[in-house]
């Protein structure tokens, strides 16, 4: 370790250390800390920090309290404490410091000897041999004890110091104790109230919310209440310009919030809110009734000065429409938005009744200045002298553009003043009762035209000119800016196709039903055979072919009944013709239900038209006259009424009493309160019936259609077979040398006469050979059942051919394909337009037509 002796001097006068010691315990720091905290005991709050500033090393240390007691001392001492610390040196750093500050203080010769002496002092002492040894060693022996004396006093004065250091940071450190002890007192002292303070803040926040939160709902709750007297006094003297002004508005604003605040169930428990809202309402009503008595103030003062001015002079079309639509659109912006005001306050029944008012004052202002204008034009069209007079088509075209662009022009300007949902019907009643003057006129014209074609006519102006096409992609039906005239003119196309319906069934009775034909009409086959002359010669048109439906757009009768269609179809029954060119005229004319029940009543009459001169031409000709008659006529009937798409089957209802009767007559012998009377009246007995006959007059023509060709190919048949048919002529067939002879002969003769006839009545070769192929089917199986029962039954030997040859069923099949013929040589055309081969003697047993 460092030797320390070099704190020793032994040249430093004992008082010094003495009087050192002396000021260190007089001035140390905790006699001033006790002085300082003496001196603080009086103030409220928490004292000053008064700490020393912390020493860094011992010679720091040493400074400081030389500093704190130069600071305590008077001035007279200063001097004196000064010296005092200048004399101590500074610490040495390292051993070679050391060494040289001793060598410094005691000398380099004295601390070359001291450090002679210590190493002698751990050198082995020398044996003493007489007394000059002794002498000597005695000597450095108290040399020795000098020096040691000196280095212990220079080591007890160190510690010393250290002591007296120690104690110093004792009492500092206890000083700065007590000091951190009174400042967490004070500290506590600070954070309790503090704490309190916030407390108190934060209840005093809480409370102060609770006051802004409930001023806030008396303000809201209060606002309604408050609004009442400013609008009652602004309604009570309003102006006659008051509903002009932004404020008016504004008021109406919040007389809907206040209305709304007192409607709302959460506050029917308020005070006085049963008494508030009833005077809201009032208010509101006055408010709106303000804005009706300005709009309808407002439109009479333009329609009088328009009024006035055309009364004045006689205008041009251009005068005129500047007055009747510039001079109303002028104030139109201002009264539509106070008009919406009304419209968006339409909830209550109250305000209903006050836009009605408005929709009737604007309706009766343009009333009184557009319908007589259309007036005067519909009588200039109707006058003695007009062109339009007897044409009611040229009367309605012309009458109906011209209301057409009134209408239109009034929609427009309807639509400048009025913009709610309501107004659409009200806009569609108001151009009905401009529209009046023309109906006026048409129903009376529409009930008395006897003309189907002009009634047709008519109908098909209205629809395709005037009606909105829902499939047009430029018509949008939800766009109610666009005036849907159709609407308007709904009425006159109603009593349109009522007419025409009555004028159909008019003609079903009278024409069809009723027809009476004339012996030129039944004169079968002599009329087809002077069309085919006339064919040749190219004077009158072909009939169409079976597939090819004709419907006719236009009559081409100059007398104008619509009733001659002899130049398109010469060959046809007159009924036939009716029907068909009756079915042209109302297709999509009237409703399509409508349509498909007159339809198949119509075909139905036809059809029985039909059987009744197919009657007559068979009583007076032939059978097969009669039948081909028929069927020609309803092949043509089935193929040109697949053109009018009849879909619906009218129901032929009917009451049945047959059961009532029934259960009064068991009543009466049983009695009316025995056990089985009651029930038979508990179940109903004793209720008439509806009962629903469908009539489909497309099944019928079919059945009738199958029917002739029945009958007809039955008839060649039985006249082929006759000779082989009935027990007496099988016999004598069988008995014969051929027994298949006598159906040869009659075979070869009837084929000829039956293509005769077929040609005749029918120009498509088609159905000629199917007829054809269908009577040897006939022939065939007579020939089947000949054979089998005579020949297979009794095992007898079968007929041959003067050849030999045995005349079995097939045999037979097989010569009457070369006889009949079916197919052979005739081409018909396939749907390509292709010639193809259509029948073929193989295919004669395939069955027959329509079956």
């Amino acid at each position: 370790m460092f030797e320390d002796h070099w704190y020793h001097s032994s040249s430093q006068p004992e008082f010094s250390s003495l009087r050192r010691q002396e000021s260190v315990k007089r001035h140390s720091p905790e006699r001033n800390s006790q002085k300082v905290a003496e001196e603080r005991k009086t103030p409220p709050g928490p004292p000053e920090a008064d700490i020393p500033r912390r020493p860094k090393s011992y010679t720091d240390l040493r400074a400081l309290e030389w500093q704190v007691d130069a600071s305590l001392v008077p001035k007279a001492k200063q001097e004196v404490v000064n010296g005092i610390a200048e004399e101590l040196p500074s610490r040495p750093k390292s051993r070679n410091d050391l060494d040289d500050l001793k060598t410094e203080r005691y000398g380099r010769g004295k601390w070359l000897k001291a450090r002679g002496r210590g190493r002698r002092a751990t050198k082995k002492p020398k044996e003493l041999k007489d007394e000059l040894d002794f002498a000597d060693w005695y000597g450095e022996f108290e040399d020795d004890l000098r020096d040691a004396d000196s280095e212990h006093k220079l080591f007890q004065y160190t510690l010393d110091s250290y002591l007296t250091t120690c104690n110093s940071l004792i009492s500092t450190t206890d000083s700065t104790l007590g000091l951190l002890t009174e400042l967490e007192k004070s500290f506590q002292t600070v954070h309790s109230q503090t704490s309190s303070f916030q407390e108190t803040c934060s209840s005093l926040l809480t409370y102060q919310g609770h006051i802004t939160s409930l001023l806030s709902s008396i303000s809201t709750n209060l606002y309604p209440f408050t609004e009442l007297d400013p609008i009652t006094r602004a309604l009570s003297r309003p102006g006659s310009d008051f509903v002009k002004t932004p404020s008016f508005r504004e008021m109406l604003v919040r007389l809907d919030k206040c209305l709304a605040w007192m409607n709302d169930p959460a506050h029917r428990s308020f005070h006085d809110v049963e008494n508030y809202a009833p005077r809201f309402r009032q208010n509101m009503t006055r408010a709106l009734t303000l804005i009706r008595n300005y709009f309808v103030t407002s439109v009479r003062e333009v329609a009088n000065e328009v009024m006035g001015r055309i009364k004045e002079r006689q205008m041009n079309d251009t005068t005129q429409s500047a007055l009747l639509y510039a001079k109303f659109r002028v104030n139109a912006p201002l009264l539509r938005e106070l008009v919406g005001e009304i419209e968006k306050r339409c909830d209550h029944e109250e305000y209903i009744s006050l836009l009605n008012e408005c929709y009737s004052a604007f309706s009766s202002v343009r009333q009184k200045l557009i319908i007589p204008i259309i007036q005067k034009k519909m009588n200039e069209l109707a006058a003695a002298g007009a062109s339009t007079n007897k044409d009611l088509v040229k009367f309605s075209r012309n009458g109906i553009n011209f209301v057409r662009n009134i209408c239109m022009d009034e929609f427009e300007l309807f639509c400048a003043f009025f913009s709610g949902e309501r107004s659409d019907s009200e806009a569609y009643n108001f151009l009905e009762t401009l529209c009046e003057p023309l109906y006026d006129h048409l129903r009376p014209r529409i009930i008395h035209e006897l003309q189907l074609v002009k009634l047709c006519e008519l109908c098909a102006l209205l629809q395709t000119r005037y009606m909105r096409d829902p499939e047009d992609p430029e018509s949008d039906p939800y766009d109610r800016t666009q005036l849907d005239f159709g609407q308007l003119i709904q009425t006159t196309i109603q009593d349109t196709q009522n007419r025409i319906v009555f004028r159909a069934q008019t003609v079903i009775r009278d024409e069809i039903e009723g027809f009476v034909p004339k012996p030129q009409d039944l004169d079968y086959p002599a009329k087809n055979q002077s069309e085919k002359r006339a064919l040749k010669t190219g004077e009158i048109p072909g009939t169409p072919l079976p597939g090819a439906p004709t419907v006719i757009d236009h009559d081409d009768n100059p007398s104008g009944n619509g009733f001659d269609t002899e130049a398109v179809f010469k060959g046809w029954y007159p009924t036939l013709r009716k029907c068909i060119w009756l079915l042209s005229r109302i297709y999509r004319l009237v409703n399509s239900t409508v349509f498909d029940d007159l339809a198949h009543n119509i075909v139905h009459v036809t059809t029985v038209s039909l059987l009744k001169a197919h009657q007559q031409i068979a009583s007076k000709k032939t059978p097969a006259d009669g039948y081909l008659f028929l069927i020609k006529h309803l092949i043509i009937l089935k193929e040109q009424i697949v053109a009018f798409d009849i879909e619906f089957v009218r129901p032929d209802v009917n009451i049945d009493f047959s059961a009532l009767t029934g259960t009064f007559w068991g009543l009466r012998e049983k009695g009316i309160f025995s056990s089985e009377g009651i029930i038979k009246l508990v179940k109903g007995a004793a209720m008439p019936k509806v009962v629903e006959n469908m009539l489909d007059a497309k099944v019928e023509l079919d059945a009738r259609l199958r029917f002739a060709i029945n009958e007809f190919t039955h008839h060649f048949a039985s006249r082929m077979t006759s000779g082989i048919t009935g027990p007496s002529n099988q016999l004598a067939a069988a008995s014969a040398t051929d027994p298949a002879k006598v159906v040869r002969i009659a075979v070869e003769r009837e084929v000829a006469t039956l293509r005769g006839k077929l040609e005749e009545y029918l120009e498509d070769g088609r159905t000629r050979e199917t007829l054809v192929a269908a009577v040897q089917e006939h022939v065939i199986q007579a020939y089947e059942s000949y054979y089998e029962e005579i020949f297979l039954r009794d095992n007898k030997v079968p007929p041959r051919s003067p050849g030999g040859t045995v005349w079995d069923v097939e045999m037979f099949v097989g010569w009457s394909n070369d006889i009949f013929a079916v197919g052979h040589g005739f081409l018909a055309y396939d749907g390509d337009g292709a010639e193809s081969e259509d029948m073929s003697p193989g295919m004669s047993r395939a069955g027959s037509l329509y079956m």
